[in-house]
């Protein structure tokens, strides 16, 4: 039986708890209407320690996007290690079972790119800016 189990919950569900993971990290809090509404937990089976949880956004193309990838800043660093990578082959698995051919996320943040990386993730564009508006 392996050592790790992910969920998927309700983001909304969670959004406390990853309120509190990105100011820990002095990532930027984000607003919950610009969340999806699932979010994928990998979790510690002996302790029920949640490790790294990513936010899914399904679309209505043939391409799903991952994002706002978080440690558990409290979870022991021994249970944490290659769990990142094993959620987001969750992750990968979740997306082939709903018919996605394409799985996108950003990172600038080493760990993550190192996982991304490990698992056959390619970089797409370099040297590009994201623009948004508020409407």
């Amino acid at each position: 039986m392996d050592s790790r189990y992910i969920t998927r919950v309700k983001t909304s569900d969670f959004y406390p708890r990853m309120k509190d993971r990105c100011k820990a990290y002095s990532f930027p809090e984000v607003s919950p209407s610009m969340l999806p509404e699932y979010t994928l937990i990998i979790s510690d089976r002996a302790t029920d320690v949640e490790l790294y949880s990513v936010c899914f956004y399904n679309t209505d193309s043939n391409l799903a996007w991952l994002g706002w990838e978080l440690g558990n800043h409290e979870a022991p660093k021994e249970l944490k290690k290659g769990a990142l990578s094993q959620l987001i082959k969750g992750a990968e698995a979740y997306a082939k079972e709903l018919g996605y051919d394409i799985l996108f996320t950003t990172s600038k943040t080493k760990p993550v790119i190192q996982a991304l990386r490990g698992l056959g993730f390619v970089e797409g564009d370099t040297d590009v800016n994201h623009y948004l508006k508020l409407l």
